[in-house]
């Protein structure tokens, strides 16, 4: 049994050693209370110095900041007239440049092709007679791209659409016999491509035919023909034409064996006429055979090729999709040099004129290019009239069913009211550039020469109407000096100094203070 005199633990404490046993104090007496343990002298020492350093180190920090708050709320009169006095003048200076002034004017320009064609196959010899409406059967070249001479641009109604250079509109079909300029430029356009042509120029003969024949054998088509596939609708002619030569020839056989074999001067004269309307006969029908032939035979029907004026050239647009009814107009075709165009004002016209330098910038490319203003035409309104590029007047053809099937020209509607203007690149613009939006500086006016130039707002006016600037030297003293104005551009003003007066490149003029 444990000592109840101990705690739980079992072990004995100081205080239960020291303290009576409170079994032995009267009921309702409470236990006396421990002493507190007292702490050494020294330890109750250091206690007193810390809470002296703490106490000192708070009223330092009180100190510190009530100085703060007085240096900032607390000014003193020095302090206040200074605050109330208003600061010392700023001078701007800009310094005095000697170069060429130009003034310029930019603008914003589109590149654009030279001329446009407008495209649209019709119903020709070459469909037969029986054909349906016209279907477009396969794009060869997509929009956007570059076309050359002799490309295959689509089909319809699975016949191609060749493109050949000349500058004059197709506006017929170009058959065997036939004369003309246009047949002249067929010839001219199959040379270039390597078709040797040796008959005469503007007419197609026989060596025309073996090249047009050449052309579309390469490209991969049976070449069409006046009588219809293979010609099969002009063989019954042929064949009795041929039929006729054949028979008048053996009738020439015979009428010259019965002369051969006449007596008596009666007999032998007879015979000889006889044979003499015999050779006339194969005359009449050898000439027949002859311009059948020459009439018959390979072609180049409207409906399958494109005369382009000038390449470089660009597929710009084909209206519709394979499959679809052939629509007017089916392609459009940029044609030539690429040019740029755009709108003036009033206030751009009357500072520009024809035969200006131009600076060209395609930011997006980069690129650069130079060139001049090569036409300035009169005011339009831009919602119905249009404007003429290339020069032509869009008269060399008609699209659409009812007509040719070449419209050449470039009309082009005009964005809006103004001046049109037409710059035309020194050199070819590279094929990138077609249809951006470009950056047009035009040089409307420049010095002869490097001149000394300030800023405009440099230039000042007395009371006695003359002008001059103001040079701060380096001491920032200000000397006025009286000059004479000249032509102003982009905010500078070409300046010379009036006799008995120096101004030099490198002074600084005074531009505001």
């Amino acid at each position: 049994m444990a000592d109840s005199s101990t705690p739980e633990s079992g072990i004995p404490t100081a205080l239960d050693a020291d303290r009576p046993d409170k079994d032995a104090l009267p009921p309702g007496v409470p236990a006396p209370r421990a002493p507190e343990p007292r702490l050494p002298p020294a330890a109750s020492a250091l206690i007193r110095r810390q809470r002296i350093l703490l106490i000192v180190t708070a009223g330092a920090a009180l100190l510190s900041v009530g100085g703060l708050v007085a240096s900032v709320f607390v000014r003193s009169p020095a302090q206040d007239a200074a605050g109330r006095r208003a600061p010392d003048p700023t001078v701007l200076t800009a310094p005095v440049q000697q170069r060429v002034l130009t003034k310029s004017v930019i603008l914003r320009g589109t590149v654009t092709a030279g001329g446009t064609v407008n495209f649209t196959p019709v119903q020709g010899q070459s469909q037969g007679a029986a054909a349906g409406a016209l279907l477009l059967t396969g794009i060869r070249k997509k929009a956007g791209s570059a076309v050359a001479p002799g490309d295959v641009l689509v089909e319809v109604s699975g016949r191609p659409v060749i493109a050949l250079s000349g500058p004059v509109p197709a506006y017929r079909d170009l058959k065997p016999g036939d004369t003309g300029k246009d047949v002249g430029e067929l010839q001219d356009a199959l040379r270039r491509l390597g078709y040797a042509d040796s008959d005469p120029a503007g007419t197609f003969g026989p060596r025309t035919k073996t090249a047009v024949a050449a052309l579309y054998a390469d490209r991969g088509y049976d070449p069409p023909n006046t009588g219809g596939p293979h010609g099969a609708l002009d063989q019954q002619q042929l064949t009795a034409a041929r039929q006729a030569v054949t028979t008048a020839q053996r009738a020439v056989t015979a009428a010259r064996a019965t002369r051969d074999g006449a007596k008596g001067a009666a007999a032998i004269s007879a015979a000889a006429t006889q044979l003499g309307y015999a050779e006339q006969d194969l005359a009449t029908a050898q000439k027949a055979l002859d311009d059948l032939v020459a009439h018959t035979g390979v072609m180049l029907p409207l409906a399958e090729f494109t005369f382009v004026p000038a390449f470089p050239a660009r597929l710009s647009a084909v209206n519709g999709a394979v499959g679809s009814t052939v629509a007017a107009p089916l392609l459009t075709i940029d044609s030539g040099r690429p040019v740029v165009t755009t709108v003036l004002t009033q206030d751009q016209k009357s500072s520009l004129r024809e035969g200006m330098k131009v600076q060209l910038s395609a930011e997006v490319l980069g690129q650069e290019a130079k060139g001049a203003i090569t036409a300035l035409g009169a005011y339009t309104t831009g919602s119905s009239n249009t404007g003429q590029r290339n020069g032509s007047s869009g008269s060399g053809g008609q699209s659409g069913s009812s007509g040719g099937g070449q419209n050449s020209g470039g009309d082009t509607p005009q964005a809006r009211a103004g001046y049109p203007l037409t710059v035309t690149p020194d050199t070819e613009l590279p094929a990138p550039w077609l249809g951006l939006d470009v950056r047009v500086t035009v040089t409307a006016a420049s010095s002869n020469g490097p001149v000394l130039v300030v800023p405009a707002t440099a230039v000042s006016a007395g009371a006695d109407g003359r002008t001059s600037v103001s040079v701060r030297a380096a001491s920032g003293a200000q000397n006025r000096i009286p000059v004479t104005a000249g032509m102003d551009a982009d905010g500078y003003v070409a300046v010379t100094a009036a006799p008995g007066f120096r101004l030099a490149a490198g002074d600084a003029v005074v531009v505001g203070q």
